[in-house]
């Protein structure tokens, strides 16, 4: 089974961490604005690392049970930072009618 799609995820991976990461990423700029966020922010940072081991990996040689496990886990984490992005920018804390 061929995987084209091998390239271009890695690269969507490796701009999503560019963008979430660092002192100006999205990530230092939500713990910035509301500390209360950050267990969740190193929660996802720490999934980074394991998105990293496995865009090392030959994807091609990955069995359909191992990159299904690998699509649920990138979904989860996509679902925590929507949940993260929702929570620090959506969700209104004041109570204000």
């Amino acid at each position: 089974m061929a995987l084209a799609p091998a390239v271009p995820l890695s690269a969507a991976i490796a701009e999503h961490l560019a963008a979430t990461e660092g002192v100006h990423g999205l990530y230092a700029e939500i713990a910035a604005a509301d500390p209360r966020l950050t267990y969740a922010v190193e929660t996802l940072i720490r999934e980074h690392a394991d998105l990293r081991r496995a865009m090392q990996r030959d994807l091609t040689s990955m069995s359909e049970k191992q990159l299904a496990e690998l699509s649920r886990r990138l979904d989860r984490h996509c679902q925590r930072g929507n949940d993260l992005v929702y929570e620090a920018y959506i969700v209104d804390l004041g109570g204000e009618t």
